[in-house]
């Protein structure tokens, strides 16, 4: 594993290929993704839409069923939790999962698209460990995804919340047998039960600690397209109301952060690469990367060429 973060600078899309190739010729085999933001935020990037609000984080689990309450047909074919969770993250609700793309051009448009006059875009390469990839059918997953159905803190009996989860999780990492022994964890597992009946009662305090790589079902085809994953955030142990960080500082320079165990850590390793004000949305679009091939759904083609032919 490779802590420390290389930063390269490019002036336009060529020479951000080639930093491409350059990165994936040293991946050992392992499978490289992107992520595009329109704007530098140092150790804070890569943290998913819910975390970005203290509001929203304690509203989680009922964002997660008044989104099905008011769009029950929408979610008639997601079987899981984590299924629920990736269509609500296409229809740009906040979730706990932070999208990541195998297309470089499709990070790029996301790394430009309402990107401020004075923000730096940025791009993150980032290799994923293949031992680590997990699939949408995971256990681990659907441990991590039934998280949504907790509050964060249940002031009536103190056990069923993402706290309380927390509480023991961190206490009893070592020990799965006492952990799987608690309330708060009798809970999650119901939840998880009502996908998977065969559920044993065996879950791993360790995976609600950590952040996972997954592989989801391309059911749109916006993912399908852009052939997008996950990264699924579980409980950070130091601070329940924030993200369990990707980055830290180390003497100034941005590296991986050294505190999660590596045995439940997807990231191999990453390069930031910082983009040229000259590189602009107008030379994505020579490419052919215009906004329906990034939504391709019906609505979002019809409002760019109806905005494209107003001009």
């Amino acid at each position: 594993m490779q802590y420390q973060i290389a930063v390269e600078k490019v002036k336009n899309i060529s020479e951000l290929i080639a930093v491409v190739e350059g990165f994936k010729r040293h991946n050992k085999g392992n499978r490289v993704y992107f992520r595009g933001e329109n704007e530098d935020h140092g150790a804070n990037a890569l943290t998913p839409s819910i975390y970005r609000s203290q509001k929203r984080l304690q509203a989680e689990d009922k964002i997660y069923r008044e989104m099905q309450r008011f769009n029950d047909h929408e979610f008639g074919v997601d079987k899981t939790a984590f299924d629920k969770l990736s269509r609500m993250q296409h229809h740009r609700a906040p979730t706990r999962l932070l999208d990541l793309s195998e297309d470089i051009l499709s990070a790029l448009y996301f790394a430009l698209d309402k990107k401020g006059c004075d923000s730096m875009a940025v791009v993150y390469l980032i290799e994923i460990d293949e031992a680590q990839v997990k699939y949408y059918d995971s256990d681990a997953v659907s441990v991590v995804a039934n998280l949504v159905k907790s509050p964060l803190n249940d002031g009536v009996t103190g056990h069923k919340s993402k706290c309380a989860l927390l509480r023991d999780a961190t206490d009893l990492r070592t020990d799965i047998e006492e952990f799987n022994q608690t309330r708060s964890a009798g809970f999650l597992l119901h939840d998880i039960k009502e996908e998977k009946g065969y559920f044993s009662h065996k879950i791993n305090p360790n995976h609600l600690l950590s952040i996972h790589f997954v592989k989801p079902k391309l059911t749109n085809n916006r993912l399908h397209g852009q052939k997008g994953a996950y990264l699924l955030f579980g409980l950070n142990e130091y601070d329940i109301n924030s993200a369990i960080p990707v980055l830290d500082m180390h003497d100034g320079k941005l590296r991986l952060n050294s505190s999660i165990d590596r045995l439940f850590y997807p990231i191999v390793k990453m390069t930031k690469v910082l983009l040229s004000a000259d590189i602009r949305m107008k030379d994505l679009e020579r490419l052919g990367v215009t906004r329906p091939y990034i939504y391709p759904e019906m609505e979002r083609v019809a409002e760019y060429f109806v905005a494209r032919f107003e001009q």
